[in-house]
Formats: structure tokens, C-alpha cells, sequence
């Protein structure tokens, strides 16, 4: 095994978390290491080619709202993101028709959400409500779909919570032309050479104060301090990150924060036909009812002939499969637009689907906090011992959690913990 000179920090995890701290430190001139599992730079944020070279994104894909840390890194990479299109579909049993009132309806629903000292599942404050059945299941599929979530295990005073951090702005989605992989390109190349060590999946970590080893499956990292950024469903997994001493102090947090299980297919086409004939604007967000994907949308450019499918909560378990998920997502777009499946195979080019719970370095999409859960981010970003700092989207409690922008404000700030730290 081989044996890798000190450090000032070692940084396990090339997301966008890890890479923001890695960039943070090195600007303030502290060497650091990052150690990724992966052979590619990202996490959960993973943009691949298209036939055209277009991109695909497998993970991360939209900007939500106008986070500051979000839009300041653009602006000093000078990466331009655009507005997503706000047009909604639904297809209902009368066929498929713009879609005018769902957001009206849905807001009416989360306005009720009050935030009580005993705190409750979105699942129980949703039965309690005087509501058509209609209106109910609207809103436990948007919470299953939005967030990923099981609603019997969500806490209500997050959501509330999260709403009034956002606001409406926060429905507002941007998306980047070139795709989300090139703000990390561009993070990482702001790193010496030499910073990030790829297929390093990290086995053991052995602290004491002021000291640090870090084992790999192929070798040993030394350093002052150690910043864990890696998602919340890896550190909530058993025995796939251990500690040395057992690390206790974060055990109830952990118990307390939830990771959504979610998984998504691109399918890219010879050309969008959907937009044929009188269809010309037929772009946007289709929401499906009674279909295995409920959820798909167009590409950024009206032009685009990608259609994405996303499948978000407890669902996922049972059509996880890459082809199950591909012929499940083919059958919903048949009844979407109209067109048999021997059709559609026929103008499809290329399938990319991943399957984010059932990744091994994710262990599912993004987090959410569980039923008096509110406190536990909070913990499980506080450092140990001046010696452990975690970061990750999991660990933001400024509202942006379960985004990129939670992700990037956490890496900023365990950076300045690390720096103070230091000192």
C-alpha cells in the first residue's frame, strides 16, 4: 500500500462540496488533497456528451431560485445559466392540456403547513386537512417526486421551513447550456495539478487531535485535518465508512436526516418529434398521472431532442432496473404523446439512465430531514476536535439543502472552519 506525503487537509470527495472547500483553501493558501472514489470528478453532479455533444446531465440539472454562492461562481467562471421554461403539462384522462392551476392548487395546500413545537410527517399533517382526495394526492406526489421523499417519514417543519427561505423565487428554475459539469471543470482546474486523487474510495479514517490517516483500498493520506463531504447515504450506510475511534458524537443526527431515493432516464432522439405538426410549442414539464414515470421535461432549447423521465420516492426500489426503468419510461411517453413504442424505438439514438439510490457512492439522491429532524443538520456539520469538518448538502441549514447551492455553501464554510482551524 502506498504511503502519500502530508497535507494540510485532506478533502474525500470531489463534489461540488469538496471541490469549493478544495478551492477555498488553496486560494487561502492551504494544501489540501482531494480523495474521490469515483474515476470522475462531480458527484452527484455528472454531465455526459450527447450524440450532437450537447449535454446530458445524469444528476444535478437545474439552478433553483437564485442562490448568491450559486451565481457568484458562475459569474467568476463567467458561465451563463438560463431561464427554464415554465410551460406545464398534465396528461389527465381528457388527453393532454396545458396546465394552468396545479401550482395554484399546491400552494394552497403548503400555505396551510404550519410549523408545531411537536413536529409531524407531511403524510399525517396531509390527512388531518380538509381536502378533496384529489387535491391530497397532487400533493403527496409532489412532495415524493419534488423531494424525493417518503411523505410518512418528512418532516413538515422543514418544508415550512424551506418555503419561507425561498419564497417564490424559489420555483424559478435556470439551467446551464453548457451543463452543470463545466462550473466543475472550472473549479477544478482552479486546484494545482496533482490535487484530486481519482479511485480513491476510502476505506478507514484514524484521527486524533490534530491528526489524520486516511486509508484507501490502494493507499495511506496523512494530514492536520480531514473534511468529509461525502452524501449522507454513504455515512448513514453500515460499514461503508469507518471511523477510527467510532465517531458517536454524530450517531443521532444521522438517525434523524433521510436520504431521497430518486432515478432518471434521458432518451435522445434523431429529432423531437413531439414538436411535429401542430405541436410546435409543446416544451416544458409534463406531469403524467397513473404512469410508472410521472414526471418528464424537454431540453433547455425548443430544438432539443431529449426527453428526461425522473421517478423521486419510495417508487424507486421497485423499477430501479436500467432496462425495467427504460421500458416503463418508453410505455409512459407512448401515452403521453400518442405514439406506439415500436415508433419511438424507431427515433431513438441513445438511452443514458442512472439509478442515484442504487449508487454505491450516493446511496440515493439528496437528503431530507425526517420528523424532528430540524437540529440534526446543524450537528452533523459541527466540527470534531478541531480535527473532523464535514460539509455536503446534507449539512447546510441555511434552506438550501438537497441542492447544488447547499452543497457549494457547505464546502465554503467547512473551508473557513478548517482555516480558523489552522491558525
Amino acid at each position: 500500500m502506498t504511503q502519500k506525503k502530508d497535507c494540510k487537509a485532506l478533502i474525500i470527495g470531489a463534489g461540488a462540496a469538496g471541490l469549493a472547500a478544495a478551492e477555498a483553501l488553496t486560494r487561502a493558501g492551504k494544501r489540501c488533497v482531494i480523495l474521490e472514489a469515483r474515476n470522475r470528478i462531480g458527484g452527484r453532479i455528472w454531465t455526459v456528451k450527447g450524440p450532437d455533444q450537447s449535454p446530458i446531465e445524469l444528476g444535478a440539472e437545474f439552478i433553483h431560485g437564485r442562490p448568491r454562492v450559486t451565481w457568484d461562481i458562475l459569474k467568476r467562471f463567467r458561465i451563463k445559466a438560463i431561464p427554464v421554461s415554465g410551460v406545464r403539462w398534465r396528461k389527465g384522462e381528457e388527453g393532454l392540456k396545458r396546465d394552468s392551476n396545479s401550482w395554484g392548487s399546491l400552494s394552497k395546500v403548503f400555505s396551510r403547513l404550519k410549523s408545531t413545537r411537536k413536529d409531524r410527517s407531511f403524510l399525517d399533517a396531509l390527512e388531518k386537512m380538509k381536502l378533496s382526495p384529489a387535491s391530497k394526492e397532487m400533493a403527496e406526489r409532489f412532495v415524493r417526486s419534488y423531494h424525493a421523499a417518503d411523505t410518512r417519514k418528512i418532516s413538515v417543519n422543514d418544508l415550512v421551513f424551506q418555503q419561507e427561505v425561498s419564497g417564490e423565487s424559489g420555483m424559478q428554475g435556470y439551467r446551464i447550456p453548457q451543463g452543470y459539469g463545466s462550473l466543475i471543470k472550472n473549479l477544478a482546474a482552479a486546484l494545482p495539478p496533482g490535487s484530486i486523487q481519482l479511485n480513491q474510495a476510502v476505506r478507514e479514517i484514524r484521527w486524533s487531535r490534530n491528526k489524520v490517516e486516511v486509508v484507501t483500498q490502494k493507499s495511506r493520506f496523512k494530514a492536520e485535518r480531514v473534511l468529509v463531504t461525502v452524501p449522507l447515504g454513504v455515512l448513514k450506510y453500515p460499514g461503508a465508512f469507518v471511523f477510527y475511534p467510532a465517531l458517536k458524537a454524530k450517531e443521532a443526527a444521522l438517525k434523524k436526516l433521510e436520504m431521497g431515493l430518486a432515478a432518471r432516464v434521458s432518451f435522445f432522439f434523431r429529432e423531437p418529434f413531439w414538436q411535429k405538426g401542430g405541436r410546435k410549442n409543446l416544451s416544458g414539464f409534463f406531469q403524467l398521472e397513473k404512469t410508472a414515470i410521472p414526471v418528464w421535461w424537454t431540453g433547455l432549447f425548443k430544438d432539443s431532442p431529449v426527453l428526461t423521465g425522473w421517478l423521486g420516492g419510495p417508487e424507486v426500489q421497485k423499477l430501479g432496473a436500467p432496462k425495467l426503468f427504460t421500458r416503463r419510461g418508453l410505455e409512459s411517453l407512448s401515452g403521453l404523446f400518442y405514439f406506439d413504442q415500436k415508433f419511438l424505438k424507431s427515433k431513438l439514438l441513445r438511452t443514458y439512465f442512472h439509478d442515484w439510490s442504487s449508487d454505491p457512492f450516493s446511496r440515493g439522491a439528496y437528503s431530507y430531514c425526517g420528523v424532528g429532524g430540524m437540529p440534526a443538520r446543524k450537528e452533523l456539520a459541527r466540527p470534531v476536535d478541531k480535527t473532523l469538518f464535514f460539509a455536503g448538502e446534507a449539512t447546510d441549514d441555511s434552506g438550501e439543502a438537497s441542492t447544488v447551492a447547499g452543497a457549494f455553501s457547505s464546502g465554503l464554510r467547512a473551508a473557513e472552519e478548517i482555516i480558523s482551524s489552522l491558525i
